[in-house]
């Protein structure tokens, strides 16, 4: 693995991470605004996010499929972050959450579309896989 490779892996361990934490902070904040708890609710949370760990799972197995769905999906993370910065009525700082999806969401859109060194470790990826199913035949 060469240095760009290395330095494409390390961005998006960090990424993935970011998005998650932007994730997780997204349904904290729901259920901390909300008088009771919905068991429904909760559920379908979990499931949302344990999908997005398999979607970033596969971007970083190096899955073109899950590059672009991921993008798709950001770009609209990032419109409900506009809407949202647009439309709620409260101070800056409680519009913050959506501040910070808008930056994460754009970085992640940057590295995973037009990043040379994630173009690069997705390259590598992709040739480890192949070499692993040459050797399984």
């Amino acid at each position: 693995m060469n240095h760009l490779e290395k330095a494409g892996k390390t961005r998006t361990i960090l990424i993935s991470i970011s998005i998650l934490m932007v994730s997780l902070h997204t349904i904290y904040i729901y259920n901390s605004v909300i008088p009771e708890i919905e068991p429904k609710k909760i559920i379908q949370q979990i499931i949302r996010f344990l999908l997005t760990i398999g979607l970033l799972l596969m971007i970083y197995k190096g899955k073109s499929w899950a590059r672009i769905i991921a993008i798709i999906l950001f770009v609209l993370g990032i419109l409900g972050a506009v809407r949202g910065l647009l439309t709620i009525k409260q101070s800056i700082l409680l519009k913050s959450p959506f501040i910070v999806m808008l930056l994460v969401y754009t970085v992640a859109i940057y590295h995973f579309w037009l990043s040379k060194s994630f173009k690069a470790f997705f390259n590598y990826q992709n040739r480890l896989d192949n070499s692993e199913s040459n050797n399984n035949i």
